[in-house]
């Protein structure tokens, strides 16, 4: 059985909407909860990337404030560590040159000792020749008589002061 064209349409049109109600009926409310569901996760998905988003700034503002005041650290520590070398040279040279002083003095008093034993040696050796030369000329300018003759005469002096 064919009807004519218009009410074949019509058939078609009643057809949807029995099966519009019947859908609407029983598939309304879990489709407005489907929908309703949707958009509270929706908006806690955005309220969640809102908060995330407000961490992340706060986050990125504290760490941009520490890169800066990093920068200034580092100055100041580059600062500290060439003022701290800079004492330990300083001092390192003064120790370097207190102990320069010392082996100095060290090497004038063994330089002044080695010469008091070098005038003493060179001394007790002039004296030594200088006797031994006065030694030979009296000899050699006295004779055996004239020390017999010296010793006379002090004899005599000695017998005449008693």
């Amino acid at each position: 059985m064919t009807l004519p064209e218009p009410w074949s349409f019509l058939v078609k049109l009643f057809n949807f909407a029995v099966m519009l109600g019947i859908l609407l009926k029983f598939a309304a409310k879990p489709f407005k909860d489907f929908l309703r569901n949707r958009a509270n996760t929706v908006k806690e998905k955005v309220d969640e990337a809102d908060r995330l988003f407000k961490e992340a700034e706060s986050l990125r503002s504290t760490y941009e404030a520490k890169l800066a005041d990093l920068d200034q650290e580092m100055e100041t520590f580059r600062r500290t560590a060439i003022a701290e070398a800079e004492q330990e040279k300083s001092k390192i040279v003064a120790e370097a040159l207190a102990l320069a002083e010392r082996i100095r003095q060290q090497a004038q008093l063994a330089y002044d000792q080695e010469m008091k034993d070098a005038m003493s040696a060179v001394q007790a050796q002039i004296a030594r020749r200088t006797l031994q030369t006065a030694e030979a000329a009296v000899k050699q300018i006295f004779k055996e008589e004239d020390h017999n003759k010296m010793v006379d005469e002090f004899i005599e002096k000695l017998r005449g002061q008693n």
